[in-house]
């Protein structure tokens, strides 16, 4: 075992062992299951991040935890340790099983689909985990209820899904990429982080009670409000940084919560549970935070694949001596792409039809128009030949081949070259 891996379990059981402690102290008094559960999610993305190979080390050493902080802290007998100890393992082991990437090593990226998936496993799997759980406790006879398979349930679901991207967007986080990002964007992405957990702060805390109820407190529809900030950070700073602002609005809500302010501490709805009532919403904003990252990824490598075609393109272009033209019509606009000899078509890349057919031959300016505006109807290849102006005084012959443009009206597109050479299209 090398340090690095050495440091990560040591890390990994601290962790571990002060967050179950933590949640231990706080147990359903039916099921006997904690009200939330975040060692899930370290679980979980220790199994995503390491190969199955290694899995065994970590469920032992997780399920080791779990079994001692049971019976030290949560006063558990050893059977109703064991149970919950397993039902987490074999919980964490399907999530991971059907979400992680299938090649190891492979950081796979935050995408719209990859992060559904997640979401609808998680669910699945914790509903099902909880399920079971109560009915093998009742059949044990340790729990006086399975009704309240539900604790379980959302205790795992939402502390994996606020502590699982968190710990996988660290282990993924690159210094040196965070600091060639652009300062406005990182500025304003703080900005909302502090709206977001300043506004969050007010709606728990509820300072205007006394003076006009400013804050609605005694609904929870306030408490959705700030997550408008989330949505920005999750925009400007990526998975990393809305993770961690999830685990920061967790812990001013659930704080708050414990301490019996805010909108969620008296809700009759969870048998009168509030951190139960309070998770519903962390788990909302958790989702949340996913879903829109996970949009703005995509955006993002949309745009990198953009920017990579069109530098990939302007080289041949560069080589074929042509240039790529497309016509818009509706606001009568040439866009052009590559640069043609003699100065023709250079400089700015959006340039007005009639700016261009000013430099064309004035017998043949009306002909171009023309052809232009009735191409972008057409679907059949056309060319044409006309004269240009170029810098050096003199017109030069040149050809223009194209067709509209399937799927988008008022558009024709080609390319512009030299008469005589085949111009694919």
């Amino acid at each position: 075992m090398n340090r690095q891996r050495q440091w990560a379990s040591i890390g990994f059981a601290l962790a571990y062992a002060a967050l179950a402690g933590a949640s231990m102290l706080r147990r359903d008094t039916l099921n006997l299951s904690t009200l939330f559960w975040p060692p899930a999610g370290l679980l979980l993305a220790a199994l995503m991040l390491d190969a199955p190979r290694r899995w065994p080390a970590w469920m032992a050493l997780a399920a080791s935890l779990h079994i001692v902080t049971g019976i030290v802290v949560g006063q558990r007998s050893f059977p109703v340790a064991a149970v919950f100890a397993l039902a987490d393992l074999l919980f964490c082991a399907a999530v991971a099983a059907a979400c992680r990437p299938r090649t190891h090593g492979a950081a796979e990226p935050a995408s719209l689909p990859v992060t559904l998936r997640f979401i609808g496993v998680l669910a699945l799997c914790s509903v099902a985990g909880g399920i079971l759980t109560a009915f093998i406790l009742r059949a044990i006879g340790q729990a006086s209820s399975p009704t309240h398979w539900y604790v379980w349930s959302m205790a795992a679901f939402v502390g994996c899904i606020i502590a699982t991207p968190l710990v996988m967007a660290g282990s993924r986080l690159r210094w040196r990429a965070l600091a060639e990002q652009s300062v406005a964007r990182l500025w304003f992405g703080l900005l909302a982080a502090f709206a977001m957990l300043g506004g969050t702060t007010i709606v728990f805390n509820d300072p205007a009670r006394a003076a006009g109820r400013f804050v609605w407190h005694d609904g929870f529809g306030m408490s959705y409000g700030p997550l408008l900030f989330l949505a920005i950070v999750a925009l400007c700073w990526g998975p990393a940084g809305s993770a961690l602002t999830v685990a920061g609005l967790a812990l001013v809500a659930g704080s708050y919560t414990l301490s019996g302010m805010g909108p969620y501490a008296n809700i009759a709805h969870f048998s009168g549970q509030p951190l139960l009532a309070v998770q519903g919403y962390l788990g909302c904003a958790a989702i949340l935070s996913l879903i829109i990252g996970a949009l703005a990824a995509d955006r993002e490598r949309a745009l990198q694949r953009a920017a990579a075609l069109t530098s990939q393109l302007e080289s041949a272009l560069r080589v074929s001596g042509q240039v790529a033209w497309e016509f818009r019509r509706a606001g009568s606009t040439l866009h052009w792409l590559g640069e043609l000899p003699h100065g023709i078509a250079s400089g700015r890349a959006v340039v007005p039809l009639d700016d261009w057919l000013s430099r064309v031959h004035p017998d043949e300016q009306e002909r171009l128009r023309v052809w232009l505006h009735t191409g972008a109807d057409s679907y059949a290849f056309r060319r044409l030949r006309f004269r240009v102006l170029g810098n050096d005084g003199r017109y030069h012959e040149m050809e223009l081949s194209g067709s509209a443009r399937h799927g988008v009206p008022d558009r024709m597109t080609g390319l512009l070259g030299t008469p005589g050479e085949e111009l694919p299209f």
